[in-house]
Order: structure tokens, then C-alpha cells, then sequence
């Protein structure tokens, strides 16, 4: 237990010294650069305020859960159409998230503070069900026929809830170093600093299957019984929780150039940036599932509705998985989109995308790791302060 504990405050003390350095690093810098400063920009805030939304596509946060029974039947029955099994864990393919930045620039200087977080959320409550027409039985009764309907109809079903939450942090310094090669008013800044970054998704199951109804008839006509119905039923709950947690030091590059207007009057503006990191942290993933299934025959006593049912209940299966394993996650992103500004305020279009490499464990019953990655539009406007 005390190497657990000493292991934990090991990763504690680095990520502690990674964020230190990298603060104090910034802080030198700033100090260094003040000699110098340029002068020929005292007019412009010094504070930026930046507030947005965006609409995340999301890729690799879990995988279905399956057994036998889904997919092991040739043909495949009706009910089991469309792949419903698997179609009915599908996640959401989107998230709505909001973003927020502060951006400092000291007077005279072209270093640049900020810090800036983006949080997105989605959730989902999928339920599909497909059932066919109940079927019937032909039954003889002293020369004369009649058909009786089962009792019950082939069907399949699943419920799925899912949950994901993702947060982005970031905290940087950087300088400006376009050079004016973008015009009087473009930017080029190259940028260092810290990204945190945390995904976690919890999914659950409930699947039902009923293939098919098949109806039987005694060997002999009788007064007194009708026909058999009898069937196979399966069942399948489960349940997966899953995140990553992890910081580490990033490097990212944003530039703006005008192509119309001034700055003025309203300037429209295009806007890049190219980003990357390395985040050191912890993956977890636990994972449980349980299968069960029986038999059933029924029959019909004579004309009345009256069954008798009969049971065999087959061997159920579980299985149970808990993981944790520390990992080294890259990550790459970029943006590219358009603005319109005046000195003091602004509003972007674009379209962002990142991926962090292997960051989630979306195995069931044994570690398989996924890149997770979101990209999508998104609208902001930012406002500045001081001069």
C-alpha cells in the first residue's frame, strides 16, 4: 500500500514541477522581453475576452457490448433486423459545448498570457424494438379445424443510456512573431505553456432476444390438448464506465491575416492555428456484462385459454473488468476560420479539430485502446479591455 501511495505522490510532485516550470519559464520570459517592448502598439486592449459554443462530432469514447446470441443465428430472424443489437448502443455522434478564453498582453509588449477552457457534454437514452406478427397453429379437433395464436411473438429489444463529458484547460505564453509579414494589423504568435484534458463516458445495456416462436402439435388429435408453442429466450445487462485524465506540456501556433476592410471601420480577418501536446496521465476502464437465456414450451389445455408452460433454464455467463494503467497520450489539433473585427471587438467562424492518440480504453473484457477525437464548427465573440 505505502508504494501505491509513494507512486501517486511521485506522478503528484512531477505534474507539480511540470506546471511550475512551465509558469516560471513564462514569467522569464516576460521579464527578459520588457526592453523590448514595441511601442507602436499602445492603442490596442490589453485584456481580451473571448466566449463561444461549438458543436463536437466525437469519435472513439466506447464500443458495443455483444454475446453470442446477436449475431450467431443463419438466416437471421426478422425481429434481429437491421443489426438492432448493435445499432441500439450506438453513442452520440454530437456534443454542444462552450468555450471561454482570457488573453493578456502587457503594455508594450508583444508577449501574450492566456488560459482558456472548453467543456462539452452529450447524452442519449437510445431504445429500439422490433416485433413480427404473432404467430399461429392449426389444431384438429374431431374433424374440424381452428387456429390459435401463440401466447407470444418473436421480438428483440435493447436499451442503451449514454453519458460523455469532455473538458479541455489550457495556459500558455507566447510572443509574437509575424513580423509584420501579415500586414500592420496580422498576427503570428508561437505559444508554450500546459493543457489538461479529461473524457469520461458511462454507458449501460439491457438487451432482450426472442428469435422466433415455433408451434408444435401432439401426435395424436386429442380432446383434451392443442398445440405446442415453444421458444428460446435470451437476455444481456451491462455496463461501462471509462475515462482519461492527463496533463502535460503543449506548443501550439496562431496566426491572422486581413483580407478586407481595416481595422477602423471593420476588418475581415482569416484565422489558423496549428496545436500539439503531450499529456501524462491515468486511463481507466471498468466493464461488466451478464448473459442469460432458457426455453419455454407451453400448450393450449382444449379450447379454453389456458397454458401450461414449461422451463428450462440454460447456463448463464458474466464477466467482470477493472483497469487502470498510466499512459503517455499525444495530441494534435488545428483550427482554421474567418473574422470580423473592429479594435475592440470581435466575432469568429471556424472549425476546430483534435485528436489525442490511444487516450481511451473502450475494450470489454480486455484493455483496446482508441483515438478520441472531436472536431466540428464553432461561433465566438470576444471583447476587449483597456488600452
Amino acid at each position: 500500500m505505502s508504494e501505491l501511495i509513494n507512486t501517486h505522490d511521485n506522478r503528484a510532485t512531477i505534474r507539480w514541477k511540470l506546471l511550475t516550470g512551465v509558469s516560471a519559464l513564462a514569467l522569464t520570459a516576460y521579464v527578459s522581453s520588457a526592453s523590448m517592448a514595441n511601442a507602436g502598439d499602445t492603442d490596442r486592449p490589453q485584456v481580451w475576452i473571448e466566449l463561444g459554443g461549438e458543436l463536437d462530432m466525437m469519435h472513439g469514447l466506447g464500443s458495443p457490448i455483444t454475446a453470442p446470441f446477436m449475431a450467431a443465428i443463419t438466416p437471421t430472424p426478422a425481429p434481429y433486423s437491421g443489426n438492432i443489437f448493435i445499432s441500439g448502443q450506438r453513442q452520440p455522434r454530437y456534443a454542444i459545448g462552450l468555450d471561454g478564453k482570457i488573453t493578456f498582453q502587457p503594455e508594450d509588449s508583444d508577449w501574450v498570457f492566456s488560459a482558456g477552457i472548453r467543456y462539452a457534454r452529450s447524452h442519449s437514452n437510445r431504445h429500439l424494438h422490433h416485433q413480427i406478427v404473432q404467430p399461429s397453429a392449426t389444431f384438429y379437433f374431431y374433424g374440424t379445424t381452428a387456429d390459435f395464436p401463440a401466447y407470444v411473438s418473436a421480438f428483440a429489444d435493447i436499451k442503451s443510456p449514454h453519458e460523455e463529458k469532455h473538458a479541455i484547460l489550457d495556459f500558455s505564453a507566447g510572443k509574437d512573431v509575424g513580423l509584420g509579414m501579415f500586414g500592420q494589423h496580422g498576427q503570428s504568435t508561437i505559444s508554450v505553456g500546459v493543457r489538461f484534458a479529461q473524457f469520461t463516458s458511462n454507458s449501460s445495456l439491457h438487451a432482450t432476444g426472442r428469435p422466433s416462436v415455433i408451434g408444435r402439435f401432439p401426435g395424436t388429435p386429442s380432446l383434451n390438448y392443442g398445440p405446442f408453442f415453444s421458444f428460446h429466450q435470451y437476455m444481456l445487462s451491462g455496463h461501462a464506465t471509462r475515462s482519461f485524465r492527463g496533463v502535460g506540456p503543449s506548443l501550439s501556433w496562431e496566426g491572422s491575416a486581413a483580407i478586407a476592410g481595416n481595422i477602423e471601420d471593420g476588418e475581415l480577418t482569416l484565422d489558423w492555428g496549428v496545436n500539439g501536446a503531450e499529456l501524462f496521465g491515468r486511463q481507466k476502464a471498468k466493464t461488466d456484462h451478464a448473459t442469460s437465456a432458457y426455453y419455454k414450451t407451453a400448450h393450449r389445455v382444449g379450447r379454453a385459454r389456458d397454458f401450461h408452460p414449461l422451463y428450462s433454464r440454460l447456463p448463464s455467463h458474466s464477466h467482470h473488468s477493472t483497469r487502470s494503467k498510466s499512459v503517455s497520450v499525444p495530441n494534435l489539433g488545428g483550427s482554421v476560420g474567418v473574422s470580423f473585427k473592429y479594435p475592440n471587438f470581435k466575432f469568429s467562424l471556424g472549425y476546430r479539430y483534435d485528436t489525442f492518440l490511444d487516450a481511451m480504453d473502450t475494450g470489454i473484457d480486455a484493455r483496446k485502446t482508441s483515438n478520441v477525437t472531436f472536431n466540428g464548427p464553432y461561433a465566438s465573440i470576444s471583447i476587449g479591455l483597456g488600452d
